[in-house]
């Protein structure tokens, strides 16, 4: 009985509630008049009684009853203010006080809430980044993807202590949540967060975009995958490229554009203002020299890690007027790749490079030169007599294409893929592509966007789910020469990455059964998962948000670095490779990296460093006063121009 009378207490009260005010000033008139009627009960028990006679708040004026008991009680109830001095008056003043009293009451509450309501709004307009940034120098990021967690590791790194505002449509919260799980928060940055559409100009004007020092626009991740993405990216450089408000020459402006046929109109709306980065190119261009060069990965990673070695540009005069081969060997912490300078480009002077010059280039006095170096200024000091090595070996370059690639997964870069493999491969090469696709429905998408068909490549679709085993019964592992997986987004998981790893734990278990070792490539995209790869026979890591990430905080702090990237990226240009080391010096004898240098002078290439087969070590512009005795699995890695075989 009792259980059921609460539950029947509960239901009227939620009910009333349910009906908003209505229903809750009726539950607050039922309660005024039943803690007043129990307040009451006090009479039985000595209100009145000699013992409470000098009691000043106890009224005996009326009745030393019913109504002093009712006057009392509602005195202890509602305290309302000034309603006690009415004790005695006439009824129809009574009633008069006491509404007047509650209204009153009521007044000051509704002026309470409105200036509390006043303060929340301000407060939510203060935390949800509304008001405008009164920044100056600051670097503007417009858009929001995983490679924001990159893009802020590289300028704290450039530029420690630089302040950062970023601009997205996002809530703020998110945001802010996303950074401290990523450790970006802890970063020697100020990050300034404000939520809004990029591509308005009222926006724009709000996060300062006039007073920015740079300016990187980010592509969405879900625009990597649709045939029709990049638009909001376009609309923002459309804005941006038409902007007439800048003060002085304006701010460095830097875009990611996801896919790459898409790259055409990005060109046409930034009208040359702009540095423009095509990620499905960018990422499908490593991937494919990671095939062609394994092992290249660790070079990228370090040219595009926060911390390590990285192309850098600097002015030293004492470089005027001599060789490239000259100032070779001057640099004890360096390596001379390229030189760039400024052009004029219609109304504008623009950054120009060239990378790989031949031994013989002069350099002329207002040409800076490219480095590879842990960071600027560096120290060069005018070397002695030309070095001749004594162990130098002329010796053929092969080009390492596989005949047989399995690429697995499928995500917005697999056209730019196959149009790669496609460039470097010899006629006959055979790709195997499995994913969740249907077949025919892959084929039509690949040939949609073909301008010409594939000529030393054939693509074989297959369907099939990679991380089950059923969908390998078909496929001989052991007939690949290279494996890659891919950063799999047909599947609409949300961690990519969980799925690419679930893949190479099934890979892994396959090729332990057959004893298969083929080489093999993954792409990630978060290279905090790096660690997990450890023992699952994986030999080149891509790990395309950082590439990505750090060509856009490095082009935006440093503009001189577009024009090399461009080159050392694009088909048909200088590319770093991994090449045999008995082409360049005699196997088993002592090599210093200066004989390496002086060797690849010898083919028109430039020495970066070494890699030791034995334990996959990278000496990347290693210490000049090292010496190793390299056999014929290791490798030299050199600037060079790309070879198509």
């Amino acid at each position: 009985m009792l259980q059921e009378l609460k539950e029947r207490l509960r239901y009227m009260i939620d009910r009333a509630f349910a009906r908003e005010f209505a229903g809750q000033f009726i539950l607050f008139l039922v309660l005024v008049v039943v803690v007043t009627l129990v307040g009451m009960t006090a009479y039985f028990f000595g209100l009145f009684g000699p013992e409470n006679e000098d009691v000043p708040g106890i009224p005996r004026g009326i009745d030393r009853g019913f109504l002093d008991s009712l006057w009392w009680s509602m005195q202890r109830v509602l305290r309302l203010p000034g309603f006690e001095r009415m004790y005695g008056a006439t009824p129809p003043i009574l009633a008069y006080a006491l509404f007047l009293s509650i209204m009153g009451l009521a007044v000051f509450g509704i002026l309470v809430s409105m200036i509390n309501t006043a303060m929340q709004r301000r407060i939510e307009t203060l935390r949800k980044g509304d008001s405008p940034v009164k920044e100056r120098g600051h670097v503007l990021v417009l858009g929001w993807s995983d490679k924001i967690y990159s893009v802020l590791r590289q300028l704290a790194r450039l530029q420690p202590g630089s302040k950062v505002v970023i601009l997205a449509p996002e809530e703020i919260e998110e945001m802010q949540e996303a950074l401290r799980v990523n450790g970006s928060m802890r970063e020697d940055l100020t990050i300034i967060l404000r939520s809004g559409i990029p591509s308005n100009v009222e926006e724009l004007n709000r996060v300062a975009v006039d007073r920015a020092s740079s300016v990187i626009v980010v592509s969405p991740r879900a625009d990597r995958d649709r045939l029709g993405g990049d638009s909001e990216v376009i609309k923002t450089m459309m804005l941006l490229a038409a902007w007439r408000e800048w003060r002085g020459q304006g701010p460095t402006l830097t875009a990611e554009i996801a896919l790459e046929q898409n790259q055409e109109l990005a060109e046409i709306a930034a009208r040359g203002r702009m540095h423009l980065i095509s990620s499905s190119t960018v990422i499908s261009k490593v991937l494919v020299q990671c095939i062609r060069n394994p092992g290249l990965a660790d070079v990228y990673s370090e040219l595009f890690a926060p911390y390590g070695n990285g192309l850098h540009v600097q002015s030293i005069g004492a470089c005027s007027e001599q060789t490239m081969r000259d100032i070779s060997y001057g640099f004890p912490d360096a390596i001379p790749i390229g030189i760039a300078w400024k052009e004029q480009q219609g109304e504008e002077l623009k950054h120009a490079s060239g990378l790989n010059p031949e031994p013989d280039y002069d350099i002329a006095e207002d040409e800076q030169l490219i480095l590879l170096a842990h960071g600027v200024p560096v120290k060069f000091s005018q070397p002695g007599s030309a070095y001749t090595s004594r162990i130098y070996r002329e010796g053929s370059v092969s080009a390492r294409v596989p005949r047989r690639v399995l690429l697995i997964g499928w995500n917005g870069n697999v056209f730019d893929i196959l149009v790669e493999l496609d460039a470097h491969a010899l006629r006959g090469t055979e790709i195997v592509l499995l994913s969740d696709m249907d077949p025919e429905a892959a084929r039509k998408h690949v040939e949609q966007l073909l301008d010409h068909e594939l000529e030393n490549v054939s693509v074989e679709y297959l369907a099939g789910d990679p991380v089950e085993r059923g969908s390998y019964s078909e496929i001989d592992l052991t007939s690949f020469q290279t494996i890659v997986l891919l950063a799999d987004t047909s599947s609409g998981e949300s961690d990519i990455d969980a799925r690419t790893l679930r893949t190479l734990l099934r890979l892994s278990d396959l090729r332990r059964r057959t004893a298969a070792s083929p080489h093999t490539v993954v792409e990630l995209l978060d290279i905090a998962n790096k660690d997990l790869l450890a023992g699952l026979h994986v030999d080149d890591v891509v790990f395309s948000d950082q590439v990505i990430s750090a060509q856009l905080a490095q082009i935006a702090k440093q503009p001189v670095l577009g024009p090399i990237y461009r080159e050392l990226l694009s088909a048909g240009g200088v590319e770093i490779s991994l090449r045999p080391v008995g082409d360049y010096v005699e196997i088993g004898s002592s090599c210093s990296f200066f004989d390496l240098a002086f060797a690849a002078q010898q083919k028109m290439e430039i020495a970066l460093g070494v890699r030791l087969a034995r334990e996959g070590e990278l000496f990347l512009n290693p210490e000049r006063e090292l010496a190793w005795c390299l056999d014929e699995d290791d490798r030299v890695v050199v600037l060079a121009q790309q070879l198509y075989r």
